[in-house]
């Protein structure tokens, strides 16, 4: 139902285009910029704040977003490994983001990330379920953007205020809500002639509640989940189109702990993903 969904607003989107005018005075074609942009990410491996996502898959990421205003914005995402394996991964997500100024924004998100038919490790909850074990959760996030101010900085705050995201006693009893909170620093340098970008990243879990659990120690508490590189750049294909691509480097206290026949557990804390990103419109 859900792809069937995102496939009916990709053929909306495709009809809509970028609309033109001609300005009286100069008599010159404006272009406007559309309402709706669109667009399809090809991400491997999917991290998210540090987290690798179930299995070594590649993720296929569509997004939709509509400008309701100048200042706010509706936004639909998802990303899937078109499998039903236990060691893939689905979410859908909707969120708005409200831009307070220039440089401070605040976004309400939505997360959903429903079982694979195959997975016997989680629940199967349904889309309007935010108790506790379910797949439902709500992210209230503020960002302060210092770019349009020169300054190619940016800082964000994290915390859930709804859904699966719980405190537990001794007995592993939900008891009351975690507010799980995530904040991230990054810079971002240009490199004007060759127009490559380079952002330096660190996040860190502040409060770690049900939600973020434990790090590859076994560990809860405050840990450095995110610390890394991105490098990216957009390769013209043709005169009118080109598509984004990156490659990243993190080094994440979430890592992967893996049983090895000769060593034992072995954990690996240290990714590198890429992808790149088709525009649809």
């Amino acid at each position: 139902m859900k792809k069937s969904i995102l496939f009916l607003a990709f053929v909306l989107v495709n009809s809509l285009g970028i609309s033109q005018e001609i300005n009286e005075n100069t008599k010159q074609t404006v272009v406007i910029e559309p309402k709706v942009r669109a667009a399809i990410a090809v991400v491997y491996p999917y991290l998210w704040r540090g987290i690798r996502y179930y299995g070594n898959k590649v993720a296929f990421q569509p997004n939709l977003e509509y400008a309701c205003t100048d200042k706010l914005r509706f936004n639909l995402w998802a990303t899937t490994n078109f499998s039903n394996a236990a060691d893939a991964y689905n979410e859908f997500d909707w969120s708005f983001c409200y831009q307070i100024s220039p440089v401070v924004s605040v976004t309400l998100a939505d997360y959903y990330w429903p079982a694979t038919a195959n997975n016997p490790d989680w629940e199967k909850s349904s889309y309007f379920d935010y108790s506790e074990g379910s797949s439902q959760s709500m992210d209230l996030s503020l960002s302060l953007d210092f770019s349009e101010k020169g300054v190619p900085l940016r800082f964000e705050w994290n915390t859930f205020v709804a859904g699966n995201d719980f405190n537990y006693d001794a007995n592993g009893k939900a008891t009351t809500r975690a507010f799980s909170s995530y904040a991230e620093v990054g810079y971002t340098y240009l490199h004007q002639k060759s127009d490559i970008g380079c952002r330096v990243f660190v996040g860190a879990v502040v409060i770690n509640g049900g939600y973020y659990g434990t790090d590859a120690n076994g560990q809860t508490g405050f840990t450095f989940s995110n610390i890394g590189v991105s490098i990216d750049k957009e390769i013209k294909i043709t005169k009118k189109f080109s598509v984004p691509v990156f490659i990243q480097y993190q080094h994440t206290d979430y890592g992967i702990r893996e049983f090895d026949s000769e060593n034992g557990i072995k954990t690996t804390r240290n990714f590198v993903s890429c992808g790149m990103t088709f525009s649809v419109l």
